[in-house]
């Protein structure tokens, strides 16, 4: 047996080191170097000899195994030096590019992976394989090529985007892919005639040409080619040739009709509603089903638009990736009079232009993509440039100081400018005469609920991301000089004690306090992260000096203190939209509160006059002589901020107001159904109960695949079903409140991770919180969670289902009033099928003798938006008590 051992032993030792023998591998690669060789020049017809591509592909497998092992193994690398001499890889160009076989082309690749990989005899600075590369990748993935399957092409940009990293990184291997004949001796471009699109030298840089004709994919080849010519306009910073060529060249042109052509690709009417498969609880409780959308529009939520919009907002975060690491000045301007011209200027603004919401679908679309743009963008001068455009704003930095151009840089924007005046002869083409602030008030007022409730979601956006550009433009202000409070804090008790009274009247108290304390926490997060309150709370420190990559000026103007303006066109929509809470749709509800949320965030916004009462309008209890322990002022003026006023029902804030109405309101619902107050609360226990499943769930780890045991070992825990969900007729002796601001209504798709992922964000950066009691769809966590939530949401419906709480109520607003009434003498029966029911669930419905404002809503849905309105109103609490600890709003002395 040791004999044998030993004579195995030996003859494996024996081929070990016939493997690493450097003259031995040399010989075995030229071996098969030929064959493939003498195969190639045997067959008359590579393609349609099956035979020998067999043996084409066994040799580039057996020589790129060769090339690994040898990079593996110690000098002397004989493989490599031979590879180099006799420059095989023209040869695999060929035969690869002859053999029109997909299998062929993926298996040369990994031989010019290999030679790359071995960062031995300098390939990438051989002007020859450089050239043999870019002609066997434009005869495979090029224009009229060959064609082939996208894990191939993966491979093949992969490629590309390792050597635009090794160029970033070694910037002197540069002229050997990239090349230009119209140089002086200098090595600066020599002046050609351009025109606007620049001019198309694909030989010069066909590198980055193939990685600009692969930009607009999704997935890994996307994001190989978005980061590889991310890093050409890196490197563009380090040579001044190159900085030219871009200028000059068509690549800013192609650059921005790729994303024209991505946003064109978006569906031009869009449907926001909720599929019924899956509906969340919240959505589920309401009248929500009844709402129908058009049939012409596409669907939000489906794979074809999510994919489309996922590739668009890549490409969008593409262009700030590149205009935060490129350095080239010149590049950068020219790259921004791009987007201006080409995207903005000719697709984005006519496309608001044309939406409409009689054709059911368009302005939902383009408010939809304006948010989604706005919330994936955060560099300063795309941001400043969509908005300063579209909300048609003075340009107060006109006279400022701006970095110099280069000739070339100045004349490529004239070229552009003068191109886009050909489009102001039409004077619908103006901003100022219809602009983005138009569009959202229009829709605010529409019969259609999808779309208030994406003019709605935007407003959010630009109100808590974007909000210097908002003041003077969607919100009416008036600026103001004195900092110092006015407010007093027995003024600020007795309103937080008014409306914690509210809330409390509205649903009950079983709950309040842990939402509360919830609400105070997310409040707090809410205004430290606001810009203004960056601002307000920074320390004095010395002024930054510019970096010299932006315009000094670039930005929105500078925010201080103002009030709101009573009669600002968007306050009062939004208040005509709270004075219809009970009938809204809840998404509409949803959206509507955190519009008005994210309004009271900014810091410099004082409450007076929308949110809390005037001081001027103070009054206080004639009271006898001041306690004569008062031995100081200080004491006095303590004693006297901490009195609580009284005001007139004149002086009420507006928000206060449509409060007020809301709870009369649900006062007569409550006088007038029976157990209505217990019909609230097993509402409120449900969703608490519903988001402490979902908290479980995510929580608990997946089960291990394996047969379920007969009975439960002991000690598990399995979920029941509260009996009072099962019949309705008990209500639990403690409920909770659904609380917290958690995912919104939409699906966020970001895009996949790019290789070099923005330090600015994704489509999710500086995203404004969602509502707490948003509906989430259930998490895939296990099957056995998931079936557990479909039968906890099949026993919702079945107590839902009751033929009492499907009953309707009208509601009737007289024509100019602010009140309205609530219809309890004429119950409605529920309708007999779908086609009978309102399809636009607080949709107007006037009377045509009168005018008066008529909706009518199921019992379920307007139970579901009293425990919406009660959460929306402890956040206002919070809101006030936050803001007057973190900010100082408020006198007490």
């Amino acid at each position: 047996m040791d004999f044998w051992t030993r004579l195995l032993g030996g003859s494996s030792q024996k081929k070990q080191a016939a493997a690493n023998n450097p003259q031995q591998r040399l010989a075995r690669f030229k071996q098969r170097y030929n064959q493939i060789l003498n195969t190639w020049r045997k067959s008359e017809t590579l393609a349609n000899d099956r035979e020998a591509l067999g043996d084409v592909r066994r040799g580039f497998q057996a020589l790129t195994a060769i090339l690994n092992d040898e990079s593996r193994s110690p000098a002397p690398h004989l493989c490599l030096a031979f590879a180099a001499a006799d420059q095989i890889y023209t040869a695999v160009s060929k035969i690869a590019a002859t053999s029109h076989d997909e299998g062929v082309v993926r298996d040369a690749v990994g031989v010019y992976n290999a030679l790359i990989d071995s960062e031995e005899e300098d390939f990438l600075e051989n002007d020859v394989f450089a050239v043999s590369l870019m002609n066997f990748i434009g005869r495979t993935v090029g224009s009229g090529s060959m064609g082939v399957g996208e894990d191939i092409e993966a491979d093949i940009v992969e490629l590309l985007f390792g050597i635009a990293a090794k160029i970033r990184l070694q910037p002197e291997i540069l002229p050997v892919w990239f090349t230009t004949a119209a140089a002086d001796s200098n090595g600066r471009l020599v002046n050609r005639k351009v025109d606007f699109a620049g001019v198309t030298q694909k030989e010069d840089f066909p590198l980055c040409y193939q990685l600009i004709d692969h930009v607009h994919h999704e997935g890994r080849i996307g994001d190989f080619a978005r980061t590889g010519l991310l890093y050409i306009f890196e490197s563009a910073s380090k040579s001044v040739t190159l900085e030219q060529w871009i200028v000059n060249s068509d690549l800013p042109t192609l650059m921005a009709s790729g994303l024209g052509a991505l946003y064109s690709q978006l569906s031009r009417k869009l449907s926001i509603l909720h599929p019924e498969e899956g509906l969340p609880l919240i959505l589920t409780l309401s009248d929500y089903a009844e709402m129908q959308s058009n049939s012409q529009a596409e669907s939000f939520f489906s794979e074809d638009f999510q994919s489309h919009m996922v590739t668009f907002l890549s490409y969008l975060t593409f262009w700030q990736d590149v205009l935060e690491h490129c350095r080239s000045i010149d590049v950068r301007h020219t790259l921004i009079d791009h987007f201006q011209v080409l995207f903005l200027q000719q697709l984005l603004y006519p496309s608001l232009l044309e939406s409409s919401d009689v054709d059911g679908g368009s302005a939902v679309a383009v408010l939809t993509y304006l948010r989604r743009i706005l919330d994936a963008l955060d560099h300063p001068e795309l941001v400043h440039m969509i908005l300063h455009y579209l909300l048609a704003l003075p340009d107060y930095a006109a006279t400022s100081p701006r970095i110099p151009r280069s000739p070339a840089a100045l004349k490529r924007r004239q070229s552009l400018l003068l191109l886009n005046a050909l489009d102001k002869d039409d004077d619908r083409m103006n901003p100022s005469l219809f602009n983005l602030v138009d569009l959202v008030l229009g829709s605010t007022e529409s019969r259609n609920p999808q779309t208030v409730i994406a003019a709605l979601k935007l407003t959010t956006v630009v109100l808590g991301k974007n909000h210097g550009y908002a003041l003077g433009s969607m919100i009416k202000i008036i600026d103001i000089h004195h900092k110092e409070p006015h407010r007093t804090a027995g003024a600020l008790n007795a309103e937080l004690e008014t409306y914690l009274n509210i809330a409390i009247g509205l649903a009950g108290e079983a709950g309040v306090d842990d939402a509360y304390g919830s609400h105070l926490k997310d409040k707090l997060s809410m205004l430290e992260s606001h810009p203004c309150t960056l601002k307000a709370l920074a320390l004095p420190t010395t002024p930054v000096k510019s970096t010299g990559f932006f315009d000094s000026e670039v930005g929105p103007r500078d925010v201080g203190p103002h009030y709101l303006v009573p009669e600002d066109p968007l306050f009062k929509a939004l208040m005509d939209l709270l004075l219809r809470f009970l009938t809204n749709d809840v998404e509409t509800n949803l959206a509507l509160t955190e519009a008005i949320i994210n309004l009271g965030t900014c810091s410099q916004l004082r409450l007076e006059g929308w949110l809390s009462v005037d001081p001027a309008d103070y009054h206080f209890k004639e009271a006898g002589p001041e306690p004569q322990e008062f031995s100081n002022d200080n004491f006095r003026d303590m004693y006297r901020a901490n009195r609580q006023p009284t005001w007139e029902p004149s002086a009420t804030p507006p928000l206060l107001a449509c409060l007020k109405s809301l709870q009369s309101q649900v006062d007569a619902l409550r006088g007038d159904i029976r157990d209505w107050d217990d019909h609230v609360s097993s509402r409120k226990h449900a969703f608490r109960f519903h988001e402490e499943m979902l908290e479980a769930m995510k929580a608990t780890p997946p089960p291990v695949k394996a047969k379920p045991p007969a009975e439960p070992p002991a000690g598990s825990w399995t979920p029941q079903i509260p009996k009072y969900m099962l019949d309705g007729s008990s209500t639990p002796s403690r409920t909770q409140s659904p609380r917290g601001r958690k995912e919104g209504l939409d699906v966020k798709h970001t895009p996949a991770a790019s290789p070099a992922p923005s330090k600015l964000g994704g489509s999710t950066l500086g995203g404004s919180p969602s509502r707490g009691l948003s509906p989430l769809p259930a998490p895939r966590v296990a099957n056995r969670q998931t079936t557990l939530m479909s039968d906890v949401n099949a026993n919702f419906a079945a107590v839902t289902s009751s033929e009492f709480l499907k009953r309707r109520i009208r509601f009737r607003r007289v024509a100019g009033s602010q009140t309205v009434e609530v219809m309890l003498s004429k119950y409605q029966p529920p309708p007999k099928d779908s086609h009978d029911a309102d399809t636009t669930v607080g949709a107007d419905a006037e009377t045509e003798d009168d005018g008066d404002d008529e909706r009518e809503a199921s019992l379920l849905h307007i139970i579901t938006n009293v425990v919406i309105l009660q959460e929306f109103v402890l956040e206002l609490v919070a809101l006030m008590q936050v803001r007057a600890s973190l900010f100082s709003e408020v006198k007490f002395a």
